[in-house]
C-alpha cells in the first residue's frame, strides 16, 4: 500500500504535464508575400491587395480570420501550415485571427506604403496588448512548479497521517 501512495506525487505530475505537452501557438508567418518573422505587431502595412494570410497553429485545427465584416476560415494540415487567400482591396481592415482559444489582432493597412514617421524596426508598432507567444520553456518552467507545489501538498498531508499514525501506535504500546 506505501509503494503506491508513494507513487502518487509522480502520476498527479505526470497528468499536470499531459495537457501542456501537445500546446501550439497560433502565428501568423505572411501577409501576402510579406515575412512577418513571427513578430505580432498591432498594424501591419502591405503595398498590395488581395492578401493570402499564412501560418502556424495546431495540426488539423480550424483557423478563423475576420478581416472588417468578412470571415474566412482554413483547416492546418499534419504540419500546422493554414493559408487563406482574400480579395481585399486598399483600405484599411480591423484583423482577428484566432484558433482555439488563441487570437491575434491588428489594424491592416493595404495598397499602402510604410508612412515616414513609423520606425519601421517595430520599436514604435510592436503589440504589447497581444498574446504573447508562448514558448516550451514557459509551459516546462509552470508545470514544473505546479508539479513541485502538489508534492510539497502531498508531502504536508502526508507527514502529518504519519505523525498521527505514530502517535496513535505510541499510545496503544503504552496502556
Amino acid at each position: 500500500m506505501k509503494s503506491k501512495i508513494k507513487l502518487l506525487p509522480f502520476l498527479l505530475i505526470a497528468l499536470l504535464l499531459q495537457p501542456f505537452s501537445y500546446s501550439a501557438t497560433l502565428q501568423l508567418t505572411k501577409i501576402g508575400a510579406l515575412d512577418t518573422e513571427g513578430k505580432m505587431y498591432t498594424e501591419w502595412w502591405y503595398t498590395g491587395v488581395n492578401p493570402t494570410f499564412a501560418g502556424k497553429a495546431t495540426a488539423s485545427s480550424t483557423v478563423t480570420i475576420d478581416v472588417g465584416e468578412t470571415d474566412y476560415s482554413a483547416t492546418a494540415n499534419s504540419s500546422g501550415d493554414w493559408s487563406v487567400g482574400t480579395q481585399l482591396s486598399s483600405g484599411d481592415y480591423s484583423v482577428v485571427i484566432t484558433q482555439g482559444s488563441e487570437s491575434y489582432s491588428f489594424t491592416l493597412h493595404l495598397g499602402q506604403s510604410l508612412p515616414a514617421g513609423v520606425n519601421s524596426s517595430g520599436e514604435t508598432s510592436q503589440s504589447t496588448s497581444s498574446v504573447p507567444v508562448t514558448g516550451f520553456n514557459q509551459v516546462v518552467a509552470l508545470s514544473f512548479g505546479s508539479g513541485i507545489a502538489l508534492l510539497a501538498s502531498y508531502l504536508y498531508i502526508s507527514s502529518d497521517i504519519s505523525k498521527k499514525a505514530a502517535f496513535e501506535k505510541r499510545i496503544l504500546h503504552e496502556d
